[in-house]
């Protein structure tokens, strides 16, 4: 049985679940396994996942948008999945170096987002973890959305995505130099909200979940 899947960033899922090795191929979920600890509010694990301390040391915004009917403008979903591949573009750099550092982060992600990966990076640097190759991301569909914000309805400002993940080139070694498990689900269907700040004048990543628990693409 599928479990409710956990809020984690697609780079993120990617160390987690390598170091779990969870076995997806039985009905077990990629987060069943591998991300029971990966929201902001659990305790850090062996698996390296974000710890309870993982606060932003950047200014991000937070946003919870009320959406409507979804929108024909594929403008914004095509903005949105390029802020989105920024972001795992950033994460992939700093997880290599085993980099914490907030700043770049924070131009792609809102708080939600930013917790969930900033935790998982400073995870990687206090275990010594060795992380080799990228996550590489894929837009499947998408649309966009009205927002309210301050009694306002905002035409396309909000962004919905289905995106495959896809971990199999990625290595992780631990700091005794032994290979982190791998997962049979390499390439996973995660869903992901963005929305347009209208004070930066950018989109931001909001949150990424694991569609219904484990989907394979």
């Amino acid at each position: 049985m599928m479990k409710k899947p956990v809020l984690i960033t697609a780079s993120a899922a990617a160390l987690a679940l390598l170091l779990a090795g969870c076995n997806t191929a039985g009905g077990t979920s990629p987060t069943e396994s591998a991300t029971a600890s990966a929201s902001p509010s659990a305790s850090s694990s062996a698996s390296g996942t974000p710890s309870a301390s993982a606060e932003p040391s950047a200014e991000v915004p937070v946003f919870e948008p009320v959406t409507t009917k979804p929108g024909p403008d594929d403008v914004s979903v095509n903005a949105a999945f390029e802020t989105f591949e920024k972001l795992t573009e950033v994460y992939n750099t700093q997880a290599h170096v085993q980099d914490d550092s907030t700043d770049d982060l924070a131009k792609f992600a809102t708080a939600d987002q930013f917790a969930q990966d900033i935790g998982i990076l400073r995870d990687t640097k206090k275990k010594k973890l060795k992380v080799v190759g990228d996550v590489k991301v894929e837009k499947l569909s998408g649309y966009s959305t009205e927002v309210t914000e301050g009694g306002k309805n905002l035409k396309d400002h909000f962004v919905y995505l289905e995106i495959c993940n896809d971990t199999s080139a990625v290595d992780i070694t631990l700091a005794n130099g032994k290979k982190g498990g791998k997962p049979e689900l390499k390439r996973a269907v995660i869903e992901v909200q963005a929305k347009f700040d209208t004070k930066r004048g950018q989109w931001l990543v909001g949150k990424t979940v694991f569609k219904d628990g484990g989907v394979p693409c």
